[in-house]
């Protein structure tokens, strides 16, 4: 079955901001003992402090760690046509879950 987080942390971390738009979306680089991967969650801040938001962090094997991250800028996101179905399926997904859910399916 593999793992089903590899490769959904931007479309993860867009899905969260539709829903929490007061969250925002970082853009960090994360040492996994063999590589430098880019990885994307999201913060809250709350005052002076930041609260990461991770649901993808699963991908990465034990001990990985983030060396640096920074905060993406909403209008800076750019997203390509493809990311942007990606995110668009994610969203759907979601949606149709919860809708399934409230309606006790």
């Amino acid at each position: 079955m593999g793992n089903p987080a590899l490769g959904q942390c931007y479309p993860t971390s867009r899905v969260v901001q539709h829903y929490y738009p007061e969250t925002e979306i970082i853009k960090g680089k994360v040492w996994t003992g063999k590589a430098l991967d880019v990885h994307f969650w999201n913060g809250l801040r709350i005052g002076d402090d930041w609260y990461h938001i991770d649901l993808s962090w699963q991908q990465f094997p034990a001990g990985s760690f983030v060396q640096e991250f920074t905060i993406v800028e909403r209008q800076e996101l750019n997203d390509s046509e493809a990311t942007m179905q990606r995110c668009a399926l994610l969203l759907k997904r979601v949606d149709d879950y919860l809708n399934a859910r409230s309606h006790g399916v």
